[in-house]
This record gives structure tokens, sequence and C-alpha cells, in this order.
């Protein structure tokens, strides 16, 4: 995207896609699990009715999920890009994107419990800026929802009942318990975002930054690789 201009169209076509279209690698896996399953069982109906609902969604430009979520939003912008005006610029379009049914009105107030109305609110979208060496403006996103968020959990590691030490063994019983903990309560299926190390805060932001990750991404570490 040009470093220069408004923005906000392509902003909300951004904000479009997201809302009303499944990532091809990820509708990709939902029919590769079906076809794993047995015909007629719950499992292969469970996925069939995902999938129908996917391609309705594309179809009409209509939200996959009735939550859509909060928008979490990384931007790489080069040297002299005003972050305020491409703030200013991606909230206009989460209202616009909200006034077109994209996106439903999902930010309230915490203290009176009084909706805003237009899908904007103090914090929302949450928007990570980082300064890079192209002369282009690259925009990346996701829409969290509650269901997921509702599961996300941290761990500190030696953790005594799950008999999990400070190392990657310990990573991966906390992992397995993250999941067991969260069957039948966040919206399945589910893609794990882990990070290991940080503090509170720039956790669970690095934990969000890995759902960008195509699902056959290999990390590069031939350990973490292993244990993903």
């Amino acid at each position: 995207m040009s470093a220069t201009g408004d923005h906000v169209a392509t902003f909300v076509e951004l904000i479009r896609r997201a809302s009303t279209q499944l990532p091809l690698d990820v509708e990709r896996a939902l029919r590769d699990g079906r076809a794993m399953e047995s015909d007629g069982s719950l499992a292969d109906r469970a996925l069939g009715t995902i999938l129908d609902n996917v391609q309705l969604a594309k179809e009409r430009s209509a939200p996959i999920c009735q939550d859509t979520g909060t928008p979490v939003v990384w931007i790489h912008h080069p040297l002299g890009v005003s972050t305020r005006d491409l703030g200013d610029q991606f909230t206009e379009a989460v209202r616009q994107a909200t006034n077109r049914r994209y996106l439903r009105p999902n930010a309230v107030n915490t203290q009176t419990g009084k909706n805003t109305g237009d899908g904007t609110g103090r914090g929302i979208p949450f928007l990570h800026f980082e300064e890079w060496d192209s002369d282009h403006i690259e925009v990346r996103m996701i829409l969290k929802g509650g269901g997921s968020e509702n599961v996300g959990t941290q761990y500190k590691l030696p953790d005594g009942p799950l008999k999990a030490g400070r190392d990657l063994e310990g990573v991966r019983r906390a992992v397995l318990d993250a999941a067991f903990q969260a069957q039948g309560k966040g919206c399945a299926p589910g893609v794990l975002g882990v990070c290991i190390g940080g503090d509170r805060v720039s956790a669970f932001a690095a934990s969000k930054e890995q759902i960008l990750r195509p699902l056959d991404d290999v990390n590069p570490d031939p350990e973490l690789a292993a244990l993903e």
C-alpha cells in the first residue's frame, strides 16, 4: 500500500475480507479435517456446517461469526509517515465497516455498559506500529473474538501440579493443559498461538501475532519446530 494518501477505503476492504473470508490455508485445513472423519459422524456434520457457513459468508460479504471481535492490527510504515494519521484513518475505517455490517458494534464502556454504537472505543481498534526500511505500508490484522480470548491463559514455570519445569517439556505440558481446559469453551476448531518468555503484556501480544503465521509455516529453530 502507498505510504501517502487517504487509506480509509483500503482499510475498510481489509476489514471486510478479514470478517467475511477465511484464509485459504485455514479453509483447506477444515476440508482436510472433514475428509478424515467418518461420513455422517458428528464431527463430519459439524465441519460440514462450518464450511457451508464459510461459503455463505464469502458469497454475501457477511461476517463468518456473530462475534467479529476486537480488531488487533500491526502496521509497518516507512520513515516520516504519521502514525497518528494512520491510526485515525483505521479507526474511521472500523466505524464505516461497522455501519456496513462487516463488523458488529462490539465496543462497550466497561463502567457504564453503554455501547458506543460504531465499533470503536478506547483501545479499539488496538494498533501496533513499527517503522521499517520499505517505502510502502503493510497492514496485517486479526479479529480477536471473545470466545477464543476467554480461553487464553498464561502459565508460570515451574508448575508443581502439572509437573512442568522451566524447559520445553514444561512448556509442552502447559500448552496441552491449556488446550484441555479450553474444551467446550472456546470456538472450535482453533489455532494455538504460544509465546515462551517475556512479561505478561509482551507475551500475550507476541502470542497473538503467531496467529498471522500460515498453518504450514515451519519454525526456523529446529527444536521449536519439533515441539510445534
